[in-house]
């Protein structure tokens, strides 16, 4: 299809009516799903969507986001590829005085940019379609000859910085191919990082200033004084905190920062001091850690300076606290595919910048899914880690009664504790895979699974709201940090919270299987979530959310109490598989046997095997060990010999 666009201007553009019927043919020659009259409905508005934008960048209208809100396994993703694909194949059909449309699509993961791009290639039959992330670096002649260029979350996030000067070029080549500029930005799935936060500890920052040197302090010492007056502004909110007890007080809006100064010259310095030797080592690795931890709180001090700031009592630890959109709203063609965008309140906080678009009724139909929900305090990551070693024999126990033989379970937990999740073996069931929160969203990994087992919750605290509400909606005022109203909602600190994990919630359930439709009624084949929720209003409102997400979804009490009569359960042998996710989440460095033999449970018999298996260069345990950087060791000899995993930075 050729449209006009303006008075002279003519583009390729992918007929709504045509995207429907070749993504229906799709749908059910190639996937064997029944497309469903409200399916193609939504088929038919996801590709009205994308021409509109296509429009109106082309005519350089103010740019908008449109947000799709396709539910899970209803073809976001898949439609994606079918609509580059077309209008690939448009593009090469432009005849003179017709130009072609260059597309962008940004993926979470650097594994789903590849993916998508061998799916764009594979359905056009050529190479139209192109990677670009810091596994595979395009050439500025790749990215000018492909029509579609597909990039990652963290790429785009850092747009900001691209377009007011870093990296500018490259960004540059990214926007604009052989066609102009590219016309459509296709994301999927919600943004991640979409607001920077930044954040100086106030004794990390006295620690990092008493290690600039004479020397450094006589080469830069307009920049040594911003950070002693930063660290001067900070000790007076701090003791306004500790009189009076205030959470949260602004310090400075934009603009009115005690001092402004480029810390980079400095930053450059400090990151070759000798930490290691400074307190008492000689280990380069450490050095390198330090290194690193410092410069990032120079980094955050610099930023800090140059926008608000507010005081936030975190605990015992005074801190300031500063926000900023990571996501310049300006882009070209921006369309979001979010299928948690109905309880996301970024969307709502962007106002007039974005529309979110309707979905039709009777896409999904969510009621052979059963939710299992059980109900407690205290879930966040802290708790978890400190309670891990009594719930997860507790949850063990009891979803060993629950599961029959024949089921497949994924659990989500968080990343400290997923070494702890219960292995096939352990609930005799066919297959269990864990994974945390961070990395579960936009996976494909666990489609065929029947089961999900949702404990411990991605908490956020009262800091992340502030941040959040100030990017989007601007600084507030020390009456606003007691009272957090907008828009008729009483806290919206803590809406924010709900609707973040009921969001999270969503994304993780739609990972296994009731994202794949069976029937015209937009039905899964039966699957069973476990949900510990918690007590109380919060767990209410999550629910309410989660089960507006998910219509028609069965709801069921789940007799479940994390925290009730501890339970003894029998552990299948040496945990290699476990001790390998134990180590992928550990810090560089030694981690030494016993606490590995107190983390296990490891009777003396089991910690000797392991030990022998470790020992043993072509053990499975210790390759895939390798592959993380851990090696085994061991210092001294007889009865004082210790032996360690030690991983590299």
């Amino acid at each position: 299809m050729t449209a006009y666009i303006g008075q002279h201007e003519q583009y390729a553009l992918v007929s709504p009516h045509t995207f429907v019927d070749k993504f229906t043919q799709r749908w059910t020659e190639e996937f064997n799903m029944p497309a469903s009259e409200p399916l193609r409905k939504l088929w038919r508005i996801m590709a009205s969507t994308y021409q509109q934008s296509i429009i109106a960048t082309a005519q350089d209208q103010p740019s908008r986001w449109r947000v799709l809100q396709p539910p899970t396994g209803s073809g976001k993703t898949m439609g994606a590829v079918v609509y580059a694909g077309l209008q690939a194949e448009l593009n090469a059909g432009v005849v003179d005085g017709v130009k072609p449309v260059g597309v962008m699509i940004v993926t979470r993961l650097k594994a789903q940019a590849d993916e998508v791009v061998s799916q764009i290639n594979s359905y056009v039959g050529r190479e139209v379609a192109l990677a670009d992330h810091t596994d595979h670096r395009a050439t500025p002649e790749q990215l000018a000859d492909s029509d579609i260029v597909v990039i990652t979350h963290e790429a785009y996030t850092r747009a900001k910085e691209t377009l007011s000067g870093v990296n500018a070029d490259r960004w540059h080549r990214l926007t604009n191919w052989r066609g102009g500029r590219r016309l459509l930005t296709i994301v999927d799935e919600a943004l991640a990082n979409v607001v920077k936060h930044s954040q100086v500890k106030l004794d990390e920052l006295s620690r990092v200033i008493g290690h600039i040197t004479h020397d450094m302090r006589l080469a830069f010492p307009a920049q040594v004084e911003a950070l002693e007056t930063l660290r001067g502004e900070m000790l007076f909110h701090a003791g306004a905190n500790d009189g009076f007890g205030i959470g949260t007080a602004l310090a400075w809006e934009a603009g009115e920062s005690p001092a402004m100064v480029d810390l980079s010259g400095l930053r450059a310095e400090m990151r070759r001091l000798p930490y290691d030797r400074i307190i008492g080592k000689d280990d380069d690795k450490e050095r390198d850690r330090l290194a690193k931890r410092y410069d990032k709180t120079l980094a955050a001090a610099e930023e800090l300076l140059d926008q608000h700031a507010f005081m936030a009592l975190k605990g015992h630890e005074h801190t300031l606290n500063s926000s900023a959109l990571a996501v310049p709203l300006e882009l070209p063609g921006p369309v979001v595919l979010d299928a948690t965008a109905g309880v996301d309140l970024m969307y709502d906080l962007m106002e007039d910048r974005a529309d979110i678009i309707p979905t039709p009724r009777g896409v999904r139909d969510y009621s052979n899914v059963t939710l299992h929900v059980a109900r407690t305090e205290r879930i966040g990551k802290t708790a978890m880690e400190e309670l891990a070693a009594t719930r997860f024999p507790a949850l063990q126990a009891n979803l060993a009664r629950c599961l029959t033989p024949e089921r497949q379970v994924l659990f989500v937990v968080h990343k400290r504790v997923e070494h702890l999740a219960p292995t096939a073996d352990d609930l005799a069931v066919k297959a269990v895979s864990a994974t945390h929160w961070g990395a579960v969203d936009g996976s494909n990994e666990f489609k065929d699974y029947d089961t999900a087992v949702i404990i411990g919750l991605p908490f956020r605290d009262h800091v992340w709201g502030t941040n959040v509400f100030f990017a989007f909606q601007g600084v507030q005022g020390d009456d606003w940090h007691d009272n957090p109203s907008w828009k008729g909602h009483v806290n919206v600190r803590e809406l924010l919270q709900q609707r973040h994990l009921a969001a999270s919630i969503v994304q993780a359930i739609g990972r296994v299987r009731l994202r794949k439709v069976i029937d015209v009624q937009g039905r899964c084949a039966p699957t069973d979530v476990f949900i510990v929720l918690p007590t109380g209003d919060r767990g209410t409102e999550i629910l309410r959310y989660i089960r507006q997400e998910l219509p028609n979804v069965s709801l069921q009490d789940w007799a479940f109490e994390p925290d009730g009569p501890k339970v003894r359960v029998k552990r299948s042998g040496i945990p290699h598989e476990r001790l390998v996710t134990y180590m992928a989440h550990r810090n560089p460095g030694r981690t030494y046997m016993n606490v590995i033999g107190r983390e296990f449970s490891l009777k003396p018999h089991q910690r000797k095997d392991l030990q022998k298996a470790l020992r043993d260069e072509n053990h499975e345990t210790t390759l895939a060990l390798r592959s993380l950087g851990v090696t085994y060791g061991s210092e001294g000899r007889g009865r004082g010999a210790k032996s360690f995993l030690i991983k590299s930075a």
